[in-house]
């Protein structure tokens, strides 16, 4: 034991000067809910969030059906036959323009493969 403890208890004492009063332990959760605050903002809350979860779980639903109505329909359709697209080439001929690139290197390329 320590000097200031030694002088503090030679001063004070050993005894505990703190009391409980009596049934106060009793009454403790009846007065503390009574000082609470009712609070509608989180009763609305709890509605709120209730119709939100309500209305994802509509919008999933309507989402997963539209989905599966909407693939029942394109394993219905029709497989449409390949068309022939004409010989356009064009487009070769104006990349070609824009490279630079001559008969003789274009040959040069497809005799290399």
């Amino acid at each position: 034991m320590t000097n200031e403890e030694r002088h503090i208890e030679e001063t004070f004492g050993r005894q505990n000067p703190f009391r409980v009063p009596e049934g106060y332990f009793d009454q403790l959760p009846d007065r503390v809910m009574a000082q609470l605050p009712q609070s509608d903002r989180q009763s609305r809350q709890v509605r709120l969030r209730r119709w939100l979860y309500a209305a994802a779980s509509v919008v999933l639903l309507a989402v997963m059906g539209l989905t599966y109505y909407f693939h029942q329909e394109s394993e219905e359709l029709p497989v449409v036959a390949a068309v022939e697209v004409g010989t356009d080439n064009s487009y070769i001929d104006d990349a070609a323009d824009y490279a630079m690139i001559d008969n003789t290197e274009i040959y040069a390329c497809l005799a290399d493969n």
